[in-house]
């Protein structure tokens, strides 16, 4: 440890509010402290002036009672270190650091002593858990933004500036968002999908920076403003709160109950601070909201694929098989979309890329439209809502939209959402699980669950699919073969003619969803919802077709000559032919 053995400070050399009155024991302490902060941690003295909040015994915004020290500051005001003082009672400022540690936000690093040396500690919290570690002694303070002679990055102004511009993700830099991803497992040591989902908080954070730097004004989230690594921690997880905050009020005020059907960045950054200021060291130079769409999808698809193998295959649909559902139904620009299982968002931002492709550049303004307000989605898991609107926002928005919720309940729960309001929907709905009674009940009303003690969870996705569907709105679902098949199931296809005109039936092979963990036998149905009153001809032409080559194998391992690309065309040109 740094730290020299204790001192008295002559008082005209004290820093800060002195305290005269109560018990001299310890403002003596504080100020060898202070003077320890700038001799053997290199703490410039007069920044510790601008940082320094005293504490005398106060109890206030989460300061435990007793509590006697001092914390510093980072530039947006929020504490990043902590220290308590407690003469000759080591134990007793350990606990009370621990605890301000625990209620206070943002600073995750402390100090607690009894004025010696050896009854000095240093504590650091672990991710977000209120357990904490001891780690050997403070970092020293390094304040690097002015050995760069470009200056810090700045957003972009009217007039010259000193300072840099964020450089666009390009082609060659597409592992960017990997890079920060594997350090979030090398430094943390956490798995795949819980990287994953850290990633995504840090991306949202720095999208807010962006998007919110006036002309002319210095980014935030740059490591070369910060002194220590603690300081730049505090300040992502400020700008993580803040942006958190921002979009619930702003949205707040457009969609009834946001705040609780969507604000799932409320969930905390869980990361250590120095695994969460690596990534942001790692992306901080890069201009995410001005590169290109398709690079930045590439960059995040880098990660999302690995993870979802990892530890989500249940929430993932090849990208194959979604590009070919919505190469066929084809969403337009004045379209509304949903999918109501929509787990990583792959048919909402398909969509989107889609229609931007489709799309004239004079109807830019149209396709903003469809972006924020056309694409819609449900899903229970907030760790995937997160990632979707990750993805969403990489894309050019629409995030607003996913629900965190599940997408079974009474429709009542939906104060934004009625029932055949939808033009499209495309979707991979969850199967595999029997529901029985408890589980049927909590849900909202479904004809096919009438007269049934359990039923698939995939008969009721199916029917909601279709009770969100407009007459006349198309619909592309990845069904299991038992529904479409097996004897028992009958009614479900009964059901199923008496409410849609079925256009299409692709079969795909087992191994579409093995390298994620689901080895089941699926098949795609397109189909039209019927109109009131459409008169419904006894027979009419279906398109039936079986694919053999999805591009990969079981494992996951690419395989030449798919034939999935040659089927969306031939699906595309029989509905173009027959109708839908």
């Amino acid at each position: 440890m740094r730290l020299k053995a204790f001192r008295e400070i002559p008082t005209k050399q004290w820093i800060g509010a002195a305290l005269k009155t109560a018990d001299m024991k310890y403002e003596p302490i504080r100020q060898w402290l202070l003077s320890e902060l700038t001799e053997s941690y290199f703490y410039p003295l007069s920044w510790i002036k601008e940082r320094l909040q005293i504490i005398n015994f106060d109890q206030a915004n989460g300061i435990p009672k007793g509590f006697f020290g001092f914390t510093l500051l980072t530039a947006k005001g929020d504490p990043f270190l902590w220290v308590s003082i407690e003469p000759t009672k080591s134990a007793q400022a350990e606990g009370r650091l621990r605890e301000v540690l625990c209620t206070v936000p943002f600073a995750r690093l402390g100090l607690s002593t009894d004025g010696t040396v050896e009854g000095t500690r240093i504590l650091r919290q672990r991710g977000n858990s209120e357990e904490s570690d001891f780690v050997p002694d403070l970092e020293t303070f390094t304040l690097s933004v002015g050995q760069n002679l470009l200056g810090p990055f700045r957003a972009p102004g009217e007039t010259a500036n000193s300072g840099r511009e964020l450089e666009p993700i390009s082609k060659s830099l597409e592992d960017v968002f990997f890079e920060a991803h594997s350090h979030i497992r090398d430094i943390d040591g956490v798995h795949a999908d819980e990287s994953l989902d850290e990633l995504c908080k840090v991306l949202y954070a720095k999208l807010f920076d962006e998007e919110m730097a006036a002309p002319g004004a210095t980014y935030w989230l740059q490591r070369s403003l910060a002194g220590t690594v603690e300081e730049f921690a505090a300040t992502i997880r400020r700008m993580y709160q803040d942006a958190n905050e921002y979009d619930v009020r702003v949205f707040s005020l457009k969609v009834p109950g946001y705040d609780r059907s969507r604000g799932v960045f409320n969930s905390p950054i869980r990361l250590s601070s120095p695994a969460l200021v690596k990534v942001v060291e790692t992306i901080e130079s890069y201009w995410l909201t001005r590169s290109s769409i398709d690079v930045k999808g590439r960059a995040f698809q880098r990660v999302l694929g690995p993870a979802m193998r990892a530890g989500m295959g249940q929430y993932f649909t090849p990208l194959e098989v979604i590009q070919l559902i919505v190469h066929v139904v084809e969403p337009t620009v004045a379209e509304l979309v949903i999918d109501p299982f929509s787990g990583s968002g792959h048919f909402l931002t398909q969509s989107l890329d889609s229609v931007r492709t489709r799309s004239k550049k004079a109807d830019e303004k149209r396709v903003d439209e469809f972006a924020f307000n056309k694409l819609h989605g449900f899903e229970k898991s907030d760790r995937m809502v997160r990632v979707a609107m990750t993805d969403m926002r990489l894309h050019g928005d629409g995030h607003s939209n996913i629900r965190c919720t599940d997408a079974l309940l009474d429709f009542q729960n939906y104060p934004d959402v009625r029932p055949e309001s939808f033009d499209v929907v495309m979707t991979n709905p969850p199967f595999g699980s029997l529901l029985g009674p408890e589980a049927i009940s909590r849900l909202g009303r479904f004809t096919l669950v009438r007269a049934k003690k359990n039923i698939p969870l995939e008969v009721l996705g199916l029917e909601r699919c279709i009770q969100f569907l407009r007459p006349g709105g198309r619909l592309g679902i990845v069904l299991p073969d038992g529904l479409l098949a097996n004897r028992n199931a009958d009614y479900v296809r009964v059901w199923l003619a008496d409410h849609v005109k079925v256009r299409a039936i692709v079969s795909l092979p087992i191994e579409t969803f093995s390298p994620f963990g689901a080895n089941i036998k699926t098949s795609i149905l397109f189909a039209r919802k019927w109109k009131s009153g459409e008169l419904r001809a006894a027979d009419y032409n279906v398109h039936l077709t079986r694919v053999d080559n999805v591009g990969y194998d079981a494992a996951g391992r690419q395989q030449a000559g798919s034939e999935l690309p040659t089927i969306a065309e031939d699906v595309k040109e029989f509905v173009r032919r027959e109708g839908w």
